[in-house]
């Protein structure tokens, strides 16, 4: 097992250099300078040619080009409502100039962060998920360029030494992106390829390979996510299960309903089989969520709660009556709040 393992990594590496050969051409490397160590910044995606639909990953690669070995701080940034790192600025420009749109990650909150090394002549790479940072709309070529100040050190034997001297270096890189149109027979393929990724042993491997299956708007992907749903590796069974929110699907909806009804799971997984109903547009979602009022969780009847808020009064009165009486005290008083405005609302609409 242990030589499998080291084999398929070698193998990793292979093709991760291969993709660099190829996209050689296609990229802009820039040097920087910072007491006397030299470093070189460059982005290179996994292709450079894609398909309308098709996501891919882009590495901003930091070569470490002097003989000592370096660090640099990483993290801190994600914490938003696509997990991108917002210490990067990224723009992505097609022919004329003109700007592809960028989706909006909502607020940031931060996140941990810490220093990683860059070892003497190696380097380090940040993936950058290319659909949170454009939104392609149209074939053609296109010019992506990434910029980030780079928080530099000398590397220590204990990484969280706050005496490391550090020096903020502005950095970027870009690179060339041709989009062509869709091919389903592809996308397939594609498709195929990422659902057996999505279940490898390696953590990054997996992570990005369900980050990726979940961008792709297409029914082929939901026999993958409902297998997932069915595993017992919380974070893949917690994807999936938001995954599948967005098929109207009578196998997207058992899985979720399954996910909500399996006994001994954790609440978040519980919480995510909910909010994923609360979202679904299969027809009996809503219906059955309600059904469930009872589900022992806390956090899965806040959920439902916050579903017959939205409800039209005459449905959802009567469902807030019954809250009200809640045993979490939290979910009693915002059901009698939710009672009192729509109270309101249902008596001013009769008159």
């Amino acid at each position: 097992m242990q030589l499998t393992r080291q084999r398929n990594y070698v193998i990793f590496l292979f093709l991760i250099l291969a993709i660099s050969v190829t996209q050689i051409s296609q990229v802009t490397c820039e040097t920087y300078t910072f007491d006397g160590y030299e470093i070189q910044t460059r982005l290179v995606p996994d292709k450079t040619t894609i398909m309308l639909g098709e996501p891919i990953y882009v590495s901003f690669i930091v070569d470490n080009h002097s003989d000592q070995n370096l660090q640099v701080l990483v993290g801190g940034d994600y914490r938003n409502g696509l997990g991108r790192p917002e210490s990067f600025t990224v723009t992505v420009q097609g022919e004329n100039n003109r700007h592809v749109p960028q989706p909006d990650a909502g607020p940031g909150m931060g996140g941990t962060s810490g220093p990683v090394p860059i070892p003497a002549g190696g380097n380090y790479a940040f993936r950058l998920f290319l659909p949170n940072w454009a939104t392609f709309q149209e074939v053609g070529s296109y010019t992506m360029v990434a910029r980030r100040i780079l928080n530099l050190g000398k590397h220590t034997s204990d990484l969280y030494d706050i005496r490391t001297k550090t020096i903020d270096v502005q950095t970027e890189a870009s690179t060339k992106l041709r989009v062509v149109p869709l091919d389903e027979a592809k996308m397939g393929y594609i498709i195929d390829h990422l659902g057996s990724a999505m279940f490898s042993e390696y953590s990054y491997e997996s992570e990005e390979a369900t980050d990726a299956l979940d961008h792709i708007q297409d029914e082929r992907v939901i026999p993958y996510f409902v297998r997932a749903s069915e595993t017992d590796r919380y974070g893949l069974k917690f994807s999936a299960l938001l995954a599948l929110s967005k098929f109207d699907s009578e196998s997207a909806f058992m899985a979720l309903r399954n996910g909500l009804e399996s006994e001994g799971e954790n609440n978040n997984i519980y919480l995510a089989a909910a909010g994923a109903l609360a979202m679904s547009p299969y027809p009996d979602a809503i219906p059955y969520l309600l059904s469930k009022r009872q589900h022992p969780y806390e956090g899965v009847r806040m959920t439902i709660l916050h579903v017959v808020g939205k409800m039209k009064p005459d449905e959802a009165i009567p469902i807030l009556q019954e809250m009200a009486h809640d045993e979490d005290a939290r979910i009693g008083t915002e059901a009698k709040r939710y009672l009192k405005f729509l109270s309101k609302k249902n008596s001013a609409s009769r008159h």
